[in-house]
């Protein structure tokens, strides 16, 4: 979940008796909730099975980033002696996958990385018993060729690329081999209610701030998708405080939501405006 972009007015802090903003600025906090740990159980029998591919759908705001994050953060899966490795595609459009992952397997930031210096570096840890998992977040059709291609070669190297729902088949269609599907799901409502109270105590609180009826309306506007949640949350808690209210109520909710449909669409437009007249 990449919640690190948005920067939330922090005024409403001294008015909830927090430490910090709970929900956008404390990447270290992880959750998780059922999704995660279905997903992760997952990963990691994948991590221990003969599979070279699999394929991790996840809806945007799922909270697929943050989740890449923590996994990389575990540094392998239990006992098993796996390297896991990430490279995100956004933003990176001018380098290409060989750069990226030879960076990331000790190349430093150079552009004359060959798929033989890859291929070395894989084996190197092949020859030490080490599994090497290549994360793609967001992997574009262009790339997961690559990645097939150095999975199908090495014993011990598979890749696992994240992805929409909607860009899946034609993703599986470029890999041109059969991979494993994962899919993390969106939040059921008591892991909403949950999440809410763990960031929330994590920012120091240390009573429920959120109504049980603002949290189910917060769910069903969400759609359970955690990123959605963490945005509507923080926004909550400031129009709540800038109305002197003791606790965020559903109506709070319902017009942080309101205002956030207002600003997509103003933003949709803009662009179109932009294509418009680019095109023109």
């Amino acid at each position: 979940m990449s919640l690190s972009a948005h920067q939330p007015f922090t005024g409403y802090l001294h008015h909830w008796s927090l430490q910090r903003p709970p929900f956008l600025s404390c990447p270290d906090f992880f959750f998780s909730g059922q999704p995660q740990r279905e997903a992760l159980a997952s990963l990691q029998y994948f991590a221990a099975s003969n599979w070279k591919l699999a394929f991790l759908t996840a809806a945007s705001r799922s909270g697929v980033s943050h989740l890449l994050d923590h996994m990389v953060s575990l540094r392998g899966f239990g006992s098993s002696p796996v390297d896991v490795i990430l490279t995100r595609t956004a933003g990176q459009a001018s380098t290409s996958p060989l750069q990226q992952l030879g960076s990331v397997l000790g190349y430093g930031q150079r552009y004359d990385i060959t798929q033989q210096m890859i291929d070395a570096a894989i084996q190197q840890s092949d020859k030490q018993g080490i599994r090497t998992l290549w994360f793609l977040e967001n992997c574009p059709t262009s790339t997961i060729g690559v990645g097939a291609d150095f999975a199908q070669r090495h014993r011990n190297f598979s890749v696992v690329a994240t992805t929409l729902p909607e860009h899946r088949p034609l993703l599986q269609l470029h890999a041109g081999m059969c991979g494993m599907q994962i899919e993390l799901e969106s939040l059921p409502v008591h892991d909403t209610s949950s999440y809410v109270t763990a960031a929330l105590q994590q920012a120091g609180s240390t009573r429920a701030i959120f109504s049980e009826a603002a949290i189910t309306r917060l769910h069903d506007l969400s759609g359970g998708l955690i990123g959605e949640i963490a945005v509507l949350a923080e926004s909550a808690l400031t129009i709540a405080a800038c109305s002197g209210l003791s606790k965020v109520t559903p109506s709070i909710i319902e017009q942080v939501s309101e205002n956030q449909t207002l600003h997509r669409l103003q933003q949709d437009d803009g662009s179109e405006e932009r294509q418009s007249y680019r095109a023109a």
